[in-house]
């Protein structure tokens, strides 16, 4: 191409001055720049790995539908006043092991600058069409000179952008260049970038990566070897790029000479000499820079906010693109909803009922809990806050107890194993989690088996870890169910004398409890406490005939205890007790069948007491009694299809029954009936509950390749797979049969390869065994299913085997996964050339022990799987390389500095270099971060960067394209977060994309899990989720730079 030199300057210039450097620092404030100097002259832009990228070609894509176009402001709004400010967006790097050599130190500019000095640029390359935004200007007080005519070729120094003709393809484009983006740009974002240069320091050009790895899970050619790093690492020293043949020669191409470079900031240029300026307009500007520069060391503090606060403009960017749900889009076989269901508990006050049990339908699963105000006669869904999200918390209610306006509920430890959920209520409707912090009196091993409502607060029952590893009992008793306090095991009993206490009541603060024995199982020890459970006392003999899972009720004159699924000749035996201290028989449950099982459960009020009692196969009766001596038959249930858990009577005398029963084998439904006094059982209409049926679809992962995207997960227990052609309208896979069976199936992961499609996750051999599940497809347009036998199928005695990652590279594919028995977990790892014939690597870098593999991408040195090690609070994060697939080597543990702990879940690779993104914990209470490691040499060392997030945060998924990194999760509390997305042109440098459309953020948790990139096109799929709502949600936007 023809180059011309721009006319020279109206002065004589003088000789050229060399500018200052400013000495290298290693700082972690980016808003200590502000105060630190003048701004750097522009240099290249920083390339970890590898020679300078050849310009990427990008191939024409057309706007995706839907994408806005047009202004980013309406018209005659300032640029800087059309949208509040965003939080921070540019990521802090916390830089190599080895440091670089400081640079020279500044010298401080003259203050009076000398006429424009001829100074050589670096090369140029080609760049979009400038903006047609006309850059500001400061025009002197005195008559303008004649303007100097415009040069032949080259950007003007004062036009802000491009246009004409480029110089060679090495130049890094300059900070505020503009940048021509498909659709609208984001939002906040500016369209004059130049408006935020004033307002902190510049940031140096990010590395554009060239295309390779992963790259949205598709198979990618092979990048390019880098030429001589030991260049580029002498650039990383000195912080100046290799000069090229033109600039050893002396010779500028690209630039303008007299002048600023094109790829200075823009508020540089402006305050630069220009040539269509004379000497006044130069005498007036430089007064201007030298009083904005001492305001802004004057103002570091304000400047260094401003810029934290501002929106990034350069670098890899996401338009604002188009969000919705999307139910519709992603079908569902027929024939029900998949739901997961549960009734465990009930209880009244008043005419207030509540029932409680889990409902982990959803991805998310959330604590049920159902609340009629009218006795019965109508059900609402309640409300559930303090908890949601991707960390959803505890999600089985097991007990639910209340009076005087307070509610308790807690995670039963018999349902669920030790895990401590607390809830409480003013009036049965609106819960609220308790907080962790408040929890702290549960301690690691400790059960909650029942709770009781007191006249002076609450008390739980249960066990705890003893020091020989057996179970010692446990008390905790709180005023207000927020604020507990724990009792000490042996100040309840001696572990020779007693163990788990599994039942409590109370009337006032009178406590009753029984609790099993040392040894046996057909009796049970009572216990009681006269101040609502501070201080306990043994009564009296231990009671042989009644085993300590009996249930307990409070009578008009004291306590009555009742065995459960346990007779004596067809009767029930019934005790009665005025204090809890000694038990006689005071009547009998009679008239049961001699086959019977007894009474499967106990329940009072001041209306009296119920007791339910199987009467053959599902029927069921109810026995009724005022004091407990006297029972009389009362309302038959009839046949109910399915297992009855909850009972409670009503003050009025309403029985309400709850349960669940199997729909089918993947649709587990609700049972609730209720009785009034004298009447007859009746289901309730759950159909009519608003917000309690929800669907059973989750999309785990999407990617995109040979024209069309393909997402995969579960619908209603079968496998989900759809496709699309633009990532809006979605189809299932064909043929169906391939997706379902007797069994639960999903899928977790997809990949494109030479040999075609295949998408990886678990089915159900029975009931107890679950094996992989692999689905492959040559085009994408027809699907068939892998046997999972030889290399796939789990070995005896091992009850869980299948697959949950897979990527694909040149020779071919890598699967891993998680191999389980009775001893414990391993990762599992595959390999296959033609989706034909797979090999299980039999030598796993030490046997593999304690490590979770979470992700595999494909190199250009092979594969490399990445997880985690260790306990939760103490992990580390594991990388494995393989050159084949088959064996693998354990890399250096990864850990960003100062964290305590750390563990890698997602990884893609690009243009050689590894970039591994992960969780990490600083400090021992210190807050969940997410951070990145970058690798250019296989995983041998690394570099750490944190990305941008002033609250909590997560990376659901992340791909690599040919100019970069989009990685997609979540952003803020749990239960309140927004979706969020990053961009990083070399996996060290982060900007994190705002969204603020409807579904993508709100009111509930929203977050974004899985992401695939065609060409300029991003699809990201995610979920919109509160108590009483659950969407499926998509976000289509575009990509520039």
């Amino acid at each position: 191409m023809e180059r011309h030199e721009p006319p020279q300057p109206p002065q004589q210039p003088e000789p050229p001055q060399p500018e200052p450097e400013r000495p290298r620092r290693l700082v972690n404030r980016p808003d200590k720049l502000v105060a630190s100097g003048p701004a750097r002259p522009p240099s290249r832009a920083r390339r970890p790995y590898g020679p300078p990228p050849a310009t990427p070609t990008m191939p024409g894509t057309p706007t995706m539908p839907g994408t806005p176009t047009g202004p980013a402001t309406p018209e005659g709004v300032p640029d800087d006043q059309a949208r509040p400010e965003e939080p921070p967006t540019s990521g802090i790097r916390l830089g190599r092991e080895i440091h670089a050599e400081p640079e020279p130190p500044v010298t401080p500019p003259p203050v009076t600058p000398p006429p424009a000095p001829v100074r050589e640029e670096p090369p140029a390359r080609t760049e979009p069409a400038a903006s047609d935004e006309p850059t500001e200007t400061i025009e002197p007080a005195t008559p303008p000179t004649p303007p100097t005519p415009p040069a032949t070729s080259g950007p003007s120094a004062d036009d802000g952008g491009s246009g004409g003709t480029s110089g060679s393809e090495g130049r890094v484009p300059a900070l505020d260049e503009p940048v021509h983006r498909l659709g609208r740009p984001p939002g906040g974002r500016p369209t004059r970038p130049d408006r935020l240069v004033a307002q902190g320091p510049a940031r140096p050009p990010s590395r554009a990566p060239q295309k390779g790895g992963r790259a949205s899970r598709a198979r990618q050619e092979p990048p390019v070897r880098p030429q001589d790093p030991r260049t580029w690492r002498q650039e990383l020293s000195t912080g100046e790029a290799p000069q090229t043949a033109g600039e050893r020669g002396g010779t500028a191409t690209g630039g303008r000479r007299g002048g600023p470079s094109p790829t200075a900031p823009s508020a540089v240029r402006r305050s630069s000499p220009s040539r269509r300026r004379g000497g006044g307009a130069r005498r007036l500007v430089t007064p201007l820079l030298v009083i904005v520069l001492i305001a802004a060391v004057a103002g570091a503090g304000f400047v260094g906010y401003t810029w934290l606060t501002s929106p990034v403009t350069t670098g890899l960017m996401l338009a604002d693109g188009d969000g919705g749900s999307v139910d519709d889009a992603f079908s569902v076989p027929r024939g029900g909803a998949g739901s997961n269901q549960v009734l465990n508990a009930v209880a009244s006050v008043g005419d207030t009922i509540v029932a409680v049990g889990s409902d982990t339908t959803s991805p998310v699963p959330r604590p049920l809990f159902l609340m009629s105000p009218d006795n019965g006669k109508t059900w609402q869904l309640g409300n559930v806050t303090g908890q949601g999200g991707v960390d959803a918390g505890p999600s089985t209610v097991g007990r639910v107890t209340g009076g005087d306006g307070r509610w308790l509920a807690v995670e039963n430890g018999q349902v669920t194993g030790g895990t401590h959920g607390l809830w409480t209520s003013t009036d049965g409707f609106s819960w609220r989690a308790v907080p962790a912090a408040n929890l702290t009196p549960f301690r690691d091993g400790d059960k909650i088996m029942d709770i009781a409502r007191t006249r002076s607060g609450f008390v739980a029952v249960g066990s705890t870890v003893l020091g020989d590893g057996s179970a010692g009992p446990m008390a905790w008793t709180s005023p207000d169910g927020s604020t507990w306090k724990r009792l000490e095991s042996r100040d309840i009993g001696r572990p020779d004398r007693v163990r788990t206490i599994n039942t409590v009541v109370a009337r006032g603060d009178a406590v009753v409890a029984l609790a099993d024995p040392p040894s046996g199982t057909t009796s049970s020890v009572s216990l009681r406490s006269p101040d609502g459970g501070n201080t306990w006392l043994r009564s009296g003999d231990i009671l042989p005939d009644v085993m300590s899972r009996g249930a307990l009720a409070v009578a008009r004159d004291g306590f009555v205890l009742v065995p459960t699924r346990q007779t004596d000749g067809g009767d029930v035996p019934v005790y009665c007790s005025p204090h809890g201290a000694e038990w006689k028989r005071c009547g009998s449950i009679a008239g049961l069948p001699r086959d019977s099982t007894g009474v499967s459960g106990l329940a009072s009020s001041s209306g009296g007491i119920a007791a339910v009692v199987p009467a053959g196969g599902q029927r069921y009766s109810v026995y009724t009694s005022q004091s407990g001596r006297a029972w009389t038959k009362g309302v038959d249930i009839g046949d109910v299809p399915g297992t009855l858990r909850a009972l409670t009577v009503s003050d009025s005398g309403t029985l309400v029954i709850g349960g669940d029963r199997r729909a089918t084998e993947v649709d587990n439904q609700l049972v609730l009936m209720t009785a009034p006094k004298g009447g007859t059982v009746s289901p309730v209409p759950l159909g009519d509950i608003e917000g309690l049926t929800r669907v059973a679809r989750e999309t785990a992962r999407v990617a995109a390749a040979g024209g069309r995207y393909v997402a995969v997960g579960a619908a209603v227990g079968d496998a989900g797979l759809w496709t699309s052609f633009d990532g809006q309208g979605w189809a299932a896979a064909e043929p169906a049969e391939v997706l379902g069976g007797p069994r639960e199936q999903a899928l977790r992961d997809v990949a494109y390869g030479r040999k075609g499609w295949i998408a990886v996750g678990r089915t159900m051999r029975d009931g107890s065994t679950t094996e992989p599940l692999l689905i492959t497809s040559p085009d994408g347009s027809r699907w068939s299913r892998i046997d999972p036998g030889g290399a796939l199928a789990p070995a005896e005695g091992h009850y869980f085997l299948a697959p949950h990652a897979v990527a694909a590279g040149r020779d071919g594919y890598v699967l891993a996964g998680e191999d389980r028995d009775q001893n414990g977990a391993v990762p599992a790892l595959w390999f296959s050339t033609d989706l034909k014939r797979f090999t299980r690597s039999q030598k796993l870098p030490a046997g593999g022990a304690g490590v979770r593999l979470h992700d595999v991408a494909a190199t250009a040195e092979g594969y490399v799987a990445v997880g985690g090690s260790g306990a939760t609070g103490h992990e580390t994060g594991v990388v494995w390389v393989s050159p084949d697939g088959v064996n693998w080597t354990a890399r250096k543990r990864v850990s960003p500095p100062g964290a305590t702990s750390a563990g890698l879940r997602h990884v893609a690779a690009m243009d050689g270099t590894i970039v591994a993104i992960g969780t990490a914990t600083t400090g021992d209470e210190g807050p969940t971060r997410v951070f990145a490691a970058v690798s250019g040499d296989d995983g041998a060392s690394w570099e750490y960067a944190w990305l941008p997030a002033e609250q909590a945060a997560a990376v659901q998924d992340v791909a690599a394209t040919g100019d970069g990194l989009v990685a997609v999760g979540w952003h803020g509390p749990s239960d309140q977060s927004d979706s969020a997305a990053w961009t990083s042109e070399n996996g060290l440098d982060w900007q994190r994309r705002t969204l603020d459309q409807p579904t993508l953020s709100g009111v509930g948790a929203q977050w974004l899990g899985s992401v695939a990139v065609s060409g300029d096109n991003v699809v990201a799929i995610g979920r919109s989720t509160s108590y009483s709502a659950d969407h499926l949600t998509l976000w289509r936007t575009t990509l520039s730079r």
